[in-house]
């Protein structure tokens, strides 16, 4: 009996087993579904990844750009690139090498001393309290020769750099301007030197090398003559006199057409011994074709030359006033083509009293500049007040003396007593 039993239940066990297994293997419909779900799961999963991967990348890209920008921008507020910006903007504009100069100085001086004793880079940094400093550095600090600026000298910079400023408020680079919070250096109007007749005539003696003779002496002594009468009698620029060529001379209407800055031309008359003497050098001692070939210059219609038949520069110019000035015993005043012009606007506004010519002969685009002469030259306002006195102007005879001392009148002489 008990055998049976264990046989039995051994059956009932046996008979469960295929039941089992059929039921972990499971119909093929519902595998195929799982196999389907986890191939759709894992599809989903993979363009969620591909979805955040490329949205990352994006943003590390947008990142990028914005990194770049804010750099680039960065790079743009520099004092650096802000300063050789406004010099481009310059040499566009077809501005002067002399203008050029200037502002490179002034505003050298300023990018060092912000980015030296400040340590200031960018524009956006510059306070008005910066910029004061800067004056105050350009007062007490030497300059490359060794003395302190004089305070002409500090303003000039400062202009330079308030020019500069104003330009960065014009491209919109800054919208406040520094400037407007600052005390601007101020000078007193100068009283400028000019030369006398005398004086000039003491320069047209200078004009011959001592102790030379020959006819390349005689051709130095006409050729400097010449330089002299043209600015005496024109007022133009040392670059203008450089520059000019044997094209711009008309001696048949007395005229020379000058290139002054911004390449703007104008025509200056030539006075009787002005167009003398020069045509003098022209026709007599100027280097012809033959000899040019010669020393390699053939072609050359630059109206001065030098001793190497080559254009007389501004450097060559110092250095002929500097001798010149050293020949004819001048002591205590600058001789330079500079001076020959102011001395050459004072004659004229004095004899003409006509500011308006004056500013057309001279080049300059602001009457402004032309009427400080008046205020620069003191001799030329105590002069015209003696001519237009209002005391000796009335018309109906007043009481008081009619001489300003006695004729022959002698101061008592007293001696000592004892």
């Amino acid at each position: 009996m008990q055998a049976m039993t264990n046989q039995v239940s051994s059956t009932s066990r046996g008979a469960k087993r295929p039941a089992g297994r059929r039921k972990q293997q499971g119909s093929p419909v519902t595998e195929a579904r799982a196999h389907a779900q986890r191939a759709k799961h894992d599809a989903q999963t993979e363009v969620r990844q591909q979805e955040e991967a490329a949205q990352e990348a994006t943003t590390d890209k947008t990142s990028r750009k914005k990194a770049e920008r804010h750099a680039l921008q960065a790079k743009r507020r520099e004092l650096d690139t802000l300063i050789e910006a406004y010099i481009q903007d310059h040499i566009g504009g077809n501005h002067s090498e002399k203008t050029l100069e200037w502002h490179r100085t002034a505003l050298g001086l300023l990018r060092g001393f912000l980015q030296e004793e400040l340590d200031i880079t960018q524009i956006d940094a510059v306070e008005a309290e910066d910029i004061s400093a800067w004056f105050a550095s350009l007062r007490t600090t030497p300059a490359a020769h060794g003395k302190l600026r004089s305070e002409r000298t500090v303003q000039t910079y400062a202009r330079s750099a308030r020019a500069f400023f104003h330009w960065l408020i014009r491209r919109g680079t800054l919208e406040a301007n520094p400037f407007d919070r600052v005390v601007f250096p101020k000078v007193g109007r100068p009283l400028i030197q000019t030369i006398t007749d005398e004086e000039f005539e003491r320069l047209l003696r200078a004009c011959a090398p001592p102790n030379e003779t020959g006819p390349f002496a005689e051709r130095a002594a006409v050729r400097n003559r010449a330089i002299l009468w043209l600015l005496y009698d024109t007022g133009i620029r040392v670059s203008e006199l450089t520059n000019l060529r044997l094209g711009d001379v008309d001696r048949k209407k007395g005229v020379v057409t000058v290139l002054g800055k911004g390449s703007k031309e104008r025509r200056v008359a030539l006075g009787q011994n002005c167009l003398r003497n020069l045509s003098y050098y022209l026709d007599k001692h100027r280097p012809d074709e033959e000899e040019l070939a010669e020393w390699g210059s053939a072609g050359e219609d630059h109206l001065f030359l030098s001793e190497t038949r080559q254009p007389l520069t501004k450097n060559g110019m110092e250095m002929l006033f500097k001798r010149l000035k050293t020949r004819a015993g001048i002591t205590g005043k600058r001789i330079s083509p500079h001076i020959l012009r102011h001395t050459f606007a004072m004659n004229y506004l004095l004899k003409s009293n006509d500011p308006f010519s004056l500013q057309e002969l001279l080049g300059h685009e602001d009457l402004t500049t032309v009427l400080n002469y008046v205020h620069m030259n003191d001799a030329i306002v105590q002069e015209q007040k003696r001519k237009y006195s209002p005391g000796d102007h009335i018309p109906t005879r007043m009481p008081g003396p009619r001489e300003t001392r006695r004729k022959g009148f002698q101061a008592k002489q007293t001696s000592k007593k004892r």
